[in-house]
């Protein structure tokens, strides 16, 4: 009896490990992932992960996904900070600075003040600075890596976000991208290289 009050004589459970991450944070290439609750034209299509690169600044690291169905190409990018925040950017290509209204002397101001209450006026849409910094690129996650300045902005209603960069030698690059629902992303196991 004493045995039992005090679990002697039991089988005991192994603790259960964590459970398989089946999020975003788990894609490899060769892995598909499908969206629900984004734009049409994307939802519930099946796009193969082709690539991986690895982004590090001072205060993140985020990765970028080149996604694939068929001739669609898309590119997922998502950070793992105090919440898991994901983009989605056609492979439309990137713009120049002009359709930001800014200028060189702009975004050195805006670095410098580096503040969140400054913005940026584009279409109607104000595009809040968040952050700017250097920032080393790791194609396909491997590599000495390839610096490049970057600026940060998110616009007022959290949907959408702007990116400027510059690399040494090279032009000013802006690129718009949609914020999407970590939620919404069904990530499947695919044919990894290597498995």
């Amino acid at each position: 009896m004493l045995r039992s009050l005090f679990g002697r004589g039991k089988k005991r459970r192994e603790p259960a490990g964590p459970p398989p991450d089946e999020s975003i944070r788990a894609a490899r290439v060769g892995d598909v992932l499908m969206f629900a609750g984004m734009l049409l034209e994307y939802e519930y299509r099946h796009f193969y992960i082709e690539r991986i690169h690895r982004y590090v600044s001072p205060s993140d690291t985020w990765y970028e996904l080149l996604c694939v169905d068929g001739d669609t190409r898309i590119w997922i990018d998502w950070t793992d900070g105090a919440d898991l925040f994901v983009t989605m950017t056609p492979d439309e290509g990137p713009t120049g600075l002009g359709v930001t209204g800014l200028s060189e002397d702009d975004l050195i101001q805006l670095d410098e003040e580096h503040s969140i209450d400054n913005y940026v006026e584009i279409e109607g849409d104000n595009y809040r600075y968040r952050t700017s910094s250097e920032v080393t690129f790791y194609r396909d996650c491997r590599g000495p890596g390839e610096s490049f300045y970057q600026w940060d902005f998110l616009n007022e209603e959290g949907d959408h976000t702007l990116s400027i960069t510059k690399g040494e030698g090279r032009p000013f690059e802006t690129v718009f991208s949609e914020v999407i629902s970590p939620d919404g992303i069904t990530l499947y196991k695919g044919s990894r290289p290597g498995s």
